[in-house]
Order: structure tokens, then sequence, then C-alpha cells
């Protein structure tokens, strides 16, 4: 009953937290069945030896992993039959936990003691390694065999971390990055680290240090990238990585997925591959380039390929359908740019790219309407214009129609920003989605807002409306960028300047700017919902064919007549 009470208190005391309490401290504690996939990817099995592993969580919490941890290691020497003492010994001198708080060091150490109580009975009662302290802030040495954490993703932005040394050697870092820097510094050689990390850690530019040293001096095994772990506003990956240099043609197994269907499967091979070679602590590194070939059916990716990136990003997705034509056609953009006979610009090149209006708080500044002529010759008359909110105005061909009225008074940016023909993008989303203004719209923030650079044919905006929409755009955006962020993916600016345009002479492009205006007006005609006839369907398969090989002939550095 007391274990009971305790584990209880443990899931009571997070959740008694206010949830905006949680997020300032990064108070989110790692579900249990995930700590026990982790320790299985990890090698820490209990029909192993044990002993001689030194395991380190340096943000404990209420010890979700000491406590997976100290089974495993106590069920570990039952083998050797170990009398109490020496298993007591065996926990205190192997598991490690530190934490500035200091209820959660409380709770952790509490349930470590009721965990091992069967077992040590009849020894004296351990003090265990458990500190009210930060890790960060500690001189180390290397020392560790595993190392466990979900630390808590606190940015920089938001939350000084300016005392910690290793701040000062560069830009802004957020606090989970301080937390895998100690890990990969304190690893022993052959030593492994289970980390639950954010998920923009996978391809923002800030973590770029690190990703090139976790690339360059451990073997990453599993990524696994996981939405709805956590009640934070974030999404989760998981890196399970050994401390020794990866062979050259090692492959990375990563998993996609919604975390609740994946903690429901009760077998850890249906949740990943996991190789019956892999070892914890001191192992022969060199054992793990030969790691054979998952038997199940799992994508992997090659680790040199994670390298080759402009900052080292885990793009996973590029060993994956259609990630190596992606990855051809970036690279062609980059090389393209010293490259005076060039097939391709970036997008940059042709249109300015702009945001929408910023709201403050003063009352009324958006309305909504119905629509009616009577209710817009209202609006209209008290000098109300329309406005379009963001992805719900916006679908892809459509001519967008606006839903609301903002006050003349509140829009702060150059009014002939909106009335000029321009095109639309939603910026909060991970699929690229475009429509062309013709009537004027004010836009909101969350919507980008493309013009032509000279003042030639509106034709070309249709050109780049037709690209915009084109399946291939849209998973070049999507296999480099916004995968990797679950919650709330946004399309950078300068991601939207950046994209590949294949270059051509007008008359090239003609045909497939004509059937993006029959496209364009029969989605208008029809709606926010199209139920396409087989002739539409035909002309937007055409089209589809067009654009691709427009970038084909790019890539091959080709002419394509018209």
């Amino acid at each position: 009953m007391m274990k009971g009470l305790f584990e209880a208190s443990a899931s009571w005391y997070e959740a008694a937290l206010p949830l905006a309490e949680r997020r300032r401290r990064g108070h989110f504690s790692t579900p249990p069945p995930l700590v026990e996939r982790i320790l299985d990817a990890c090698g820490y099995t209990a029909d192993r030896d044990l002993s001689r592993l030194r395991i380190l969580d340096p943000a404990c919490g209420s010890g979700n992993f000491l406590v997976g941890a100290a089974r495993r290691l106590l069920a570990s020497s039952q083998h050797t039959a170990a009398a109490p003492r020496e298993l007591a010994d065996l926990v205190q001198r192997n598991l490690w936990g530190l934490d500035p708080d200091p209820v959660s060091c409380f709770l952790a150490e509490t349930r470590l003691r009721l965990a091992m109580k069967p077992a040590i009975a009849r020894a004296r009662a351990p003090r265990f390694h458990i500190h009210q302290s930060d890790a960060l802030a500690l001189p180390w040495e290397p020392c560790v065999d595993l190392f466990l954490a979900n630390p808590p993703y606190l940015a920089a932005k938001n939350t000084d971390l300016t005392g910690y040394q290793s701040t000062h050697r560069r830009g802004q870092s957020d606090s989970y990055l301080l937390f895998l820097s100690l890990g990969m510094r304190i690893m022993r050689p052959g030593g492994w680290l289970g980390l639950v990390l954010p998920d923009p850690f996978l391809a923002r530019a800030n973590a770029a240090q690190e990703r090139v040293t976790l690339l360059q001096d451990f073997t990453i095994h599993d990524i696994w990238h996981l939405s709805g772990v956590f009640a934070a506003q974030v999404g989760a990956v998981v890196i399970i990585a050994q401390k020794c240099q990866p062979a050259a043609a090692h492959q990375v197994t990563w998993v996609r997925g919604k975390w609740k269907h994946m903690a429901a499967q009760t077998v850890a091979a249906q949740f990943i591959a996991l190789d019956e070679t892999r070892a914890t602590g001191a192992m022969n590194c060199a054992a793990t380039s030969t790691i054979a070939t998952p038997t199940l059916s799992v994508p992997t990716v090659p680790q040199a390929q994670f390298l080759q990136q402009p900052r080292a990003e885990l793009r996973y997705l590029l060993n994956h359908e259609g990630g190596p034509l992606i990855e051809r056609l970036r690279r062609a953009l980059e090389e393209a740019s010293e490259n005076a006979q060039r097939r391709l610009a970036p997008l940059g090149e042709f249109v300015t790219i702009s945001r929408g209006e910023e709201l403050g708080r003063e009352a009324g500044e958006i309305r909504r309407f119905d629509g009616s002529a009577r209710a817009m010759e209202h609006m209209e008359h008290r000098d109300w214009r329309p406005v379009l909110l963001g992805g719900v105005d916006i679908h892809p061909y459509h001519t967008p129609v606006a839903g609301a009225w903002i006050a003349r008074a509140h829009v702060k940016k150059p009014l002939t920003r909106y009335l000029a023909p321009k095109l639309l993008v939603v910026k909060s989303t991970d699929r690229l989605q475009a429509a062309l203004d013709m009537q004027g719209h004010i836009a909101l923030q969350t919507l980008y807002l493309l013009h032509l650079k000279n003042t030639g044919d509106v034709d070309d905006l249709y050109y780049f409306l037709a690209l915009l929409n084109s399946r291939l755009l849209r998973e070049y955006v999507h296999v480099l960028h916004t995968a990797y962020k679950w919650v709330q993916p946004q399309i950078e600016q300068h991601v939207l300047a950046s994209l590949p345009v294949p270059l051509a002479a007008p008359a090239q492009k003609q045909d497939i700017i004509e059937r993006a205006k029959q496209v364009a007006r029969a989605c208008s005609e029809a709606g926010a919902v199209v139920e396409w006839d087989n002739t539409l369907q035909q002309v937007y398969e055409e089209q589809e064919r067009a654009i691709s090989a427009r970038y084909n002939a790019a890539l091959e550095n080709r002419t394509l007549n018209p």
C-alpha cells in the first residue's frame, strides 16, 4: 500500500502544478512505458551483467528513469545470488540523480527505496545518490556509462542561461542543449545516451553545434519522433546513441508517429527493431559497425547523410519515398549560385516576401460579417477593409474570400502592399499552400505576401502559384523543414525565399501559366470544397507532370522545349 501511495504522490505532485508553472520549470515526467523502451534500446536489460554500469539522470524529477533502472539492476543481480547488503551497495554506487527541486528529489529517493525494499529488507537502508543540485553547474569528468535524461526545455529567450560557462562560447542556447552537451562530455567510451528532447533539436539552427558533435563522436542507433508524449506544446524526439565512431555505412533506424499508438504495443520489437548484439558500458565499439540489418521492416537513413546537411540537420525523411530527389534538388540549387549557366534560382530573386498586419490590443480591430452585399456596403462606407485571417481563408488555387473586416485606421503597413496583385502563402502550417489575390485584401501576419520584384507580366504570378501548389515543392518543404516539428510547425520566411525555381523563357512557362489559370478559375467557381470532374483532374495531373519535367530538366542541366 505504501508503494502505491508514493507512486500516486509522484504523479499527483506533477499534476497539481498549474500547466503554466510546469512549462516555466520544464516539469514534464517521462511516461514509464517510454522509460522501459529507452532502457531496452540502450541494452540495459536484466539478462546482462549491469553491476559495473554507472547511470546518471541529471534532471531526475520524481525518478522514473532511476526506478526503472533499479528494478532491472536488482533483477540482473539475482543471477549472482548477491546478499542484501551487496545489492544496497550496488544501487548506491551505480544510480545517480540530480534535480534542483527538493520535492522531486524526496519523491525520487522514496520511490527508489520502495522499489528496493523487497530485495534489501534486512540490510541497513543505504543513502542514495539523489541530490538537490544543478547538474549544469557542477565540475565533471568522464564517469558515466548510461546517461538518461528528459531535461527541462527552457528557451533562452525566456530564461537567463548566461550563468553557464558553455553559453559564453556562442549565441542562443536552450537549456536542453546544455544537458545534451553535458552528456556527450562526461560519457565514457562505449557508453550510451538515452535522451528525450524537444523535436526542434532535429533541425533548429541553434542546435547545429550539438548535432555535429553527436554525429561525429557517437553512433546513433535510433531516432523516435513522437507526438503526444507530454502536455507541453512541443513534440518529442528520443535519441539512442553510443559513444563510439560510427561506421561509414551505419544506418540509423527511425520511427515517426503518435505516442499513444506506440505505447499500446506490448512487445518492444513492435515499436522499434532492436538488435540483440547491443550492449552497454565499455563494449567494443567495433561490434556496432557490424550490426545486422533489422529483421523488421523499419525505415533507416545513413548517419553520414546527416553530416552532409547544411547545419547537420537530422532530416530522417531524406532516405524515405521522394527524399533522394528532394536532396538532389537542394544540392543543385546550392551549386547553381556559382554557375553562370544555372537552371535553378531561389524564389527570393523574383519576388519580395513580407508579412501582414500585427494586431495590437485595441478593441474592435476585427469584425465578422455575413457576406451580404448590404453588409459589405455598410462596412465600406465606414472605411473598413476586408481582411484575410490566415490559413482558414487560404486554399490552394482558390481566390481568397474574406470572412472579416478591419478598420482602415488599424492598418499600419502601406495600403499599396495589399492593393497590388500578390500571392498569399500560409505561414503556420506544415504544408505549402498558396493563393492569388487580385482583390486587394488586407492580410494578417499569419500570411506571407509575395509581390513580383519587377513590374512585369502578372502572368508570372500564376507561374509561381503553380509551383508553390505543386506536389514537388510541397514535399520539398515538408521533407527538408516542417516535418521535424510536430506542434505548431511553421514555414520560415528564409525557407520560402530559398525555394528552387526552374528558369525558363516566357514561352516555356506559358503552358504552366494557362493551366494554373484554368485550375484557379475552376476552384474559385466551386468554392472551398471542390468536386473535380475528370477533365479538371486531367488538367491538374498534366500540370504536375509539366512542373516535374521542368525540375528534372533543371537537374539534368538540359533545355526543355515548350
